[in-house]
């Protein structure tokens, strides 16, 4: 069914990468200035390693304006196109046989056209209606080439020397690199799909497309078509005469089901993923998923619940299971700032509390008490995070944290008519009573040791160390900034005093290219200290 990939004329020299990045920096004269129209293009000529980068940014309106944001959401599905011959010769090379004698035909305009692939609408011999998503050609060197560049730049520069033990830039790099590789193999999304289908199986209003499993390969990928408009097609769903809020409802519902009751999730829910069909809720990209082992899943639904019962202690005794230390931690600090936020959040109303600042401010916190969140869980709050974004779409007064509150408190009122659970309680508390008659016995032994000067007392003290590490953090992201301010002035004071040689222009464009690669990554280390990935 499969060609064997001609390795040999795909490979992409990190020389010939950077060479390419400076002719695209060139091409669109940023020299002249930046806009938003300007840097989706960017992205978009850049590939499919700076589209990601585009796309995390559009999700992140603490750090560019509305504008911008609007811009580079188009990212997503909007970006240049392959034409429809790459697409037929992408095909041919994909299977032994006539194209058409698969196919009766083809589309020619593309459904959508996204960072790895292009999707356009077909009919089978048979006349079903097909979707067929076609990898873009190169694709896997290109990024593997372009993680090259961005680690000999950071390299070049001493970045890492410069953010001691603050961030391993070249682990972020390895990781998108991981993920996206992962998401470029079409028969691993297939039985991503298989999965999602035989968990929701049972539920009525959730639709999953039929993949066709003989067609689909590495690069290419056949599965049913969906008809029906996008739910963020709000006119249109109106017009057919939907109900946005039982939609929004059923939405979250079947998220927390997925993610809380399951522990396997889509892990990108935004709208243009999201189709309506004759009442159901269709899913139609399976490339990004999640999934939380049996004992995270346990313990963050424990967590859920006492965030929601006002358990502090544990909140924190679940997340310090859940996650891994990083240093030492200071276990009367962590408490207090716990509370705090819970405290901030008794004064709103729980419709009105913001999800995504929450888990922001909560990720945050323990990002600064030296606790690092396994990469399941940051998966989970992204998908969380747009599902809002999402829900704010198609119907804003649905607020999920709402959501999360219902489902804590009916899991309470089923867990006190657990038969398990009674059982095991009872056995706690005739173990309590033996440990309340040996309560004399434990007093008496106690006021002995302590007449004989025999008891120890461990306190523990806040360490002014933290501080230090957090001032020493502050200092060196500010070397950072300096450092790609001088590459920015230096290639701005060349292009004011004119660029006569060859030369010159090298260096002007090299200088613009380090920038605009160093500026991003400051806008990587932003976005990694609000979502905490992993260091």
């Amino acid at each position: 069914m499969q060609n064997m990939e001609k390795e040999n004329n795909n490979n992409i020299s990190g020389k010939t990468r950077l060479l390419q990045i400076i002719d695209i920096l060139k091409k669109h004269d940023i020299i002249s200035g930046i806009n938003p129209v300007k840097l989706r293009e960017i992205c978009s000529d850049l590939g499919p390693t700076f589209i990601k980068i585009g796309q995390i940014l559009s999700n992140r309106p603490d750090i560019l304006p509305k504008e911008y944001l609007s811009e580079l959401s188009k990212l997503r599905s909007d970006v240049l196109p392959m034409s429809y011959q790459e697409i037929l010769d992408i095909l041919k090379e994909e299977y032994d046989k006539n194209l058409f004698q698969i196919f009766l035909s083809i589309d020619r305009i593309p459904l959508g056209s996204a960072s790895i692939a292009q999707v356009h609408k077909a009919v089978l011999k048979d006349g079903k209606k097909v979707v067929i998503k076609v990898q873009r050609r190169n694709i896997k060197e290109t990024m593997i080439a372009d993680i090259r560049v961005l680690k000999k730049a950071l390299e070049i520069l001493k970045v890492q020397k410069i953010l001691n033990n603050i961030i391993s830039f070249n682990d972020v790099l390895d990781e998108l690199l991981n993920t996206s590789l992962e998401e470029m193999n079409f028969l691993t999304e297939a039985e991503h799909i298989n999965e999602f289908y035989s968990i929701n199986k049972e539920i009525k209003y959730i639709k999953v497309p039929r993949v066709y499993k003989s067609l689909t390969t590495e690069k290419v990928m056949v599965m049913e078509y969906i008809e029906g408009p996008k739910i963020s097609s709000t006119d249109k769903l109106l017009e057919l005469g939907y109900d946005l809020n039982e939609i929004g409802n059923k939405l979250a519902d079947n998220y927390i089901y997925q993610a809380i009751d399951v522990g396997y999730f889509h892990a990108d829910p935004h709208p243009d993923n999201i189709l309506i069909d004759n009442g159901k809720i269709a899913y139609i990209d399976f490339g990004m998923m999640g999934r939380l082992n049996n004992r995270n899943k346990e313990l963050l639904k424990r967590c859920i619940i006492s965030i929601f019962n006002d358990d502090i202690k544990e909140v924190e005794r679940t997340l310090l299971i859940i996650c891994e230390s990083k240093g030492t931690i200071n276990h009367y600090r962590l408490c207090n700032e716990l509370q705090l936020i819970l405290d901030k959040n008794k004064t709103t109303g729980i419709q009105d509390i913001n999800i995504a600042k929450f888990t922001e401010e909560l990720m945050n916190i323990l990002t600064t008490n030296n606790i690092t969140i396994p990469h399941d869980i940051t998966m989970l709050v992204r998908g969380i995070v747009v599902l809002e974004g999402t829900l704010e779409v198609v119907s804003p007064n649905i607020n999920l944290m709402q959501v999360f509150a219902t489902y804590a408190k009916n899991y309470n009122l089923k867990d006190l008519v657990n038969k398990e659970k009674i059982a095991k309680e009872t056995g706690h508390l005739i173990s309590s009573l033996g440990s309340i008659i040996r309560i004399p016995t434990d007093i008496h032994t106690f006021l002995k040791s302590l007449t004989r000067g025999e008891t120890k007392v461990n306190i523990e003290i806040s360490d002014a160390k933290d501080y230090i590490d957090r001032f020493e953090k502050m200092i060196h992201r500010i070397v950072v900034c300096f450092l790609d301010v001088a590459f920015i002035v230096g290639a701005s004071l060349m292009a004011s005093n004119g660029i006569n040689t060859n030369e010159q222009k090298f260096l002007f464009y090299l200088y613009v290219s380090i920038g605009f690669i160093f500026t991003i990554w400051i806008f990587i280390k932003m976005y990694l200290d609000k979502l905490n990935r992993k260091k």
